[in-house]
C-alpha cells in the first residue's frame, strides 16, 4: 500500500490511514467524529470577543449552529485553503470535517464542545483528533489577537487534560506556523495530529472543546478546521487480511515524528519504524499488532494503538463495458457507488470528478484511451481495480471555401463551401442560425457572413470550421487646395482628406485634366497651360471598393488678383458676392471696399469672404466703388492692389 501524502487533495490515498470510518466502534459517542454529516451530539455557541480586566475574555451569546460559522466540511469537498493551501477537509480518510469561524472580521468568536460519560468497564480509551489554524496577525497586544483554543476538561473537577489542550494567540512566531504564500499578515498551521489517552478516565465525563475567536478590536480574523477519530478504543483500520491476499499493510494514523510498531503485545520485538508496515506472509487472524506513536515536541502526548488483524472480502470494482463513444458526446463511467466505499480514477485530469463512482469524462477524447477505477472500502482498506477502454468516434470536419473573402456592397457574392464527408449528413448554418434547406455537401452562399457546417454520422454531431465572406466599406473620398484660380508654373498642393469606416489602407489615383496622373496620397502638381482642368480622386479599398470626387480649376497666366467690374447682390444666387479671387500669391492679408466719400464700408482679412453691398445692416445704393486689396507674395512681401467695381440694383 502507498504511504499518505500530507497536504494533497488526492485524500483517495488516504483510505490507508487508521483515524475515521464511517462506522462507530462500540467505546465511541455517536458523531462525536462529525460522520452524521452535522453537529448532532455536538454544541455550537457562538459570541464575541474582548479584553477584560487585561485578559482576552470570550462572552457566548447563542447557542446553535450559525450560518458561516459552524461549516460541515465533506470529503467530496476537494478546495485548498486560501490562505495555507492545505485541503480544506482533513486529509485523514473520514467523511467529514468542520470549520470555525471564517476570514470575515468583527470581534466574533465561534465554538464547539462534545460531553461524553466513558464507559466504566472501559480499559482502552483513545481520542485522536485534527486541527489546522489560519491566524492574521495585525501585530496588537497578545489580548487582543485572534486565537485558537482546543482543550479536553474532566468534567467533574473541570480540569484540562494536560498535554493535550492549547491555546495559540496570533503571532509571527508561533512554533510550527507558516506566512501565507499571498497574505504577509495571515499566518497558518496545516493539518496536525492529537492523541488523547483517557483509558484512566473510564466513568468519568470529559468534554472536548474547540474555539477560534477574532482580533478584539474587530478587524482582523481568526478560524480553524478540526476532525476527530471515529474509534475511541486505541484500535484502528488498515489492520485487514483482504480476501486471498497472502499479505496485509497495516498503517497507523499519520502527521506523527515518529512510529515503533511491535511484533506482539509484549513489547519485545521492534518490526518497523515507518506509518505503514507490510506483513507478508500474512500472519494468522486475530494476531494483535502495536504502535507507538510520538507526536512532534509541543503537539500532543505519547500514544499505543493496536491492529488487530481480521478478514475482510474485497469490494467490487466496475468501470462499466468497453465502447465506443462520440469524441466531443458526454460519456459517463462506472456506476453509481455504494455506501462505506470510496473511488479513485486514473487518469484523474481526463473526468470530471476522480473521486466520483462514475464521472463523466470531460475532454474531447481523440484515442483510445484507458481509464481505471480504484474501489476502497472505508473500513478494511481493501480494494480492488477495474479497466474500461474507451474508443472515441471522430467525425471528419474538413470543408473549404472557394471565391473571395472579401466583397463590395453592390457586388453579388459569388462562392461555395464544401464539406469532404461524404458519409455525414450536413446542415448549413450563418452567423448560428440554421439556414433552412442548405443540408448538402456544397452550398452557395448568397450574403455575406460566417457560416459552417453542422455534421451528423453514428450518432454523433461535430461542427466544421467557420468560413467568413465580409463586405467592405466604400471610400469616404474628398481633397482640399487651398484656392481654385491657380497660377501657371506654380507647384499647387493638393490635400487628401478621404477615409474609410473600417479604417483599411486605401489607394489612390489623381487625375488632373491634363492627362497627368498620380498614385500619392497628396500630390504636388505644376500646371504648364492655363485654363479650366477637372481634378479627379479616386480612392480603392483593399477590396477593390471605390469613390471618386472632383473639382475644377483655373489656371491664369497673370498671377495676383482678379476681380470683376460689377457685382449684383439680389440673392439670385449669382454674382451676389463681391470678392478678390487670388492666384500665384501666398495669401490675403486685407480686402477692403470704400464709398465715394472715401467711407469704409466694408472689410476682411479672410480668403474667401465677399462683400454683399451693405454697410452695418443698410443695402446701399447703386454706384461706383473702390476696392483696395493687401495681398503676400510667394516671397513673403506686401502688395496692394486697388480698383473700382459698380454696384448695380
Amino acid at each position: 500500500m502507498n504511504a499518505v501524502f500530507r497536504n494533497s487533495a488526492l485524500f483517495v490515498f488516504l483510505l490507508l490511514s487508521s483515524l475515521n470510518t464511517r462506522a462507530q466502534t462500540a467505546t465511541c459517542p455517536e458523531n462525536l467524529d462529525f460522520e452524521f454529516g452535522n453537529f448532532s451530539g455536538w454544541v455550537c455557541n457562538s459570541g464575541v470577543v474582548s479584553v477584560t480586566s487585561g485578559a482576552n475574555q470570550v462572552l457566548w451569546v447563542n447557542t446553535g449552529e450559525a450560518s458561516n460559522r459552524h461549516t460541515i466540511i465533506p470529503a467530496t469537498n476537494t478546495d485548498l485553503d486560501k490562505y495555507g493551501l492545505f485541503p480544506v477537509s482533513c486529509p485523514n480518510g473520514s467523511g467529514y470535517s468542520i470549520r470555525l469561524g471564517n476570514d470575515l472580521s468583527g470581534a466574533e468568536a465561534d465554538g464547539v464542545s462534545f460531553t461524553y460519560e466513558i464507559p466504566s468497564n472501559i480499559t482502552n480509551f483513545s481520542i485522536i483528533y485534527h486541527y489546522a489554524i489560519v491566524l492574521q496577525d495585525p501585530g496588537h497586544n497578545p489580548e487582543q489577537q485572534p486565537r485558537f483554543q482546543a482543550k479536553v476538561y474532566d468534567v467533574a473537577d473541570n480540569t484540562q487534560i494536560s498535554c493535550v489542550s492549547f491555546d495559540f494567540t496570533s503571532s509571527s512566531s508561533l512554533p510550527g506556523f507558516l506566512p501565507s504564500p499571498g497574505y504577509p499578515q495571515v499566518v497558518y498551521k496545516d493539518w496536525t495530529p492529537i492523541t488523547v489517552d483517557l483509558s484512566s478516565f473510564a466513568g468519568r465525563t470529559i468534554r472536548l472543546e474547540f474555539a477560534t475567536s477574532d482580533c478584539t478590536l474587530g478587524g482582523h480574523f481568526g478560524y480553524a478546521y478540526v476532525d476527530v477519530s471515529s474509534r475511541c478504543d486505541a484500535t484502528f483500520n488498515g489492520s485487514f487480511k483482504c480476501g486471498d491476499d497472502n499479505f496485509v499493510s497495516v498503517t497507523a494514523p499519520y502527521g506523527f515524528l515518529s512510529y515503533t510498531w511491535y511484533s506482539n503485545t509484549d513489547f519485545t520485538q521492534v518490526i518497523g519504524s515507518a506509518q505503514n508496515v507490510l506483513l507478508s506472509p500474512a500472519p494468522p487472524l486475530g494476531s494483535v499488532f502495536p504502535v507507538i506513536l510520538e507526536p512532534y515536541p509541543t503537539f500532543g502526548c505519547p500514544d499505543t494503538l493496536y491492529a488487530t488483524i481480521a478478514s475482510a472480502d474485497k469490494p467490487v470494482s466496475f468501470a462499466g463495458p468497453d465502447r465506443v463513444v462520440c469524441s466531443k458526446g458526454q460519456t459517463q463511467l462506472g456506476a453509481p457507488g455504494s455506501p462505506g466505499h470510496m473511488y479513485a480514477w486514473s487518469p484523474s485530469h481526463l473526468v470530471t470528478n476522480h473521486i466520483s463512482a462514475n464521472p463523466y469524462i470531460n475532454t474531447v477524447l481523440t484515442a483510445t484511451t484507458t481509464f481505471i477505477v480504484k474501489t476502497t472500502d472505508v473500513r478494511t482498506a481493501c480494494f480492488t481495480s477495474d479497466t474500461v477502454v474507451i474508443t472515441p468516434f471522430i467525425i471528419d470536419t474538413v470543408s473549404s471555401m472557394t471565391g473571395r473573402t472579401l466583397y463590395c456592397p453592390a457586388e453579388r457574392v459569388d462562392n461555395q463551401l464544401t464539406v469532404g464527408n461524404s458519409s455525414a449528413t450536413v446542415q448549413w448554418f450563418l452567423d448560428n442560425n440554421m439556414v433552412s434547406g442548405a443540408t448538402g455537401h456544397t452550398y452557395r452562399p448568397a450574403t455575406a457572413g460566417t457560416y459552417w457546417a453542422q455534421l451528423r454520422q453514428n450518432g454523433c454531431i461535430d461542427s466544421t470550421r467557420q468560413h467568413s465572406i465580409l463586405l467592405s466599406a466604400i471610400p469616404n473620398v474628398s481633397f482640399i487646395l487651398n484656392r481654385l484660380a491657380q497660377c501657371l508654373n506654380t507647384p499647387v498642393s493638393f490635400t487628401n482628406r478621404s477615409a474609410i469606416s473600417t479604417n483599411e489602407p486605401l489607394t489612390y489615383r489623381w487625375q488632373f485634366g491634363d492627362g497627368t496622373f498620380s498614385t500619392e496620397e497628396s500630390p504636388v502638381k505644376t500646371f504648364l497651360g492655363t485654363g479650366s482642368f477637372n481634378v479627379s480622386l479616386t480612392a480603392s479599398s483593399p477590396a477593390g471598393c471605390t469613390a471618386t470626387t472632383q473639382k475644377d480649376i483655373f489656371v491664369l497666366k497673370d498671377c495676383g488678383v482678379l476681380m470683376p467690374s460689377g457685382f449684383t447682390p439680389n440673392n439670385d444666387g449669382l454674382n451676389d458676392l463681391l470678392k478678390p479671387n487670388l492666384s500665384g500669391v501666398k495669401g490675403l492679408k486685407r480686402f477692403a471696399v470704400y464709398n465715394r466719400h472715401g467711407q469704409i464700408v466694408f472689410s476682411t482679412v479672410t480668403e474667401g469672404v465677399g462683400w454683399d453691398g451693405t454697410h452695418k445692416g443698410m443695402k446701399l445704393d447703386s454706384g461706383v466703388y473702390v476696392w483696395i486689396v493687401e495681398l503676400i507674395t510667394n516671397d513673403d512681401k506686401t502688395q496692394i492692389q486697388k480698383g473700382t467695381i459698380t454696384l448695380i440694383r
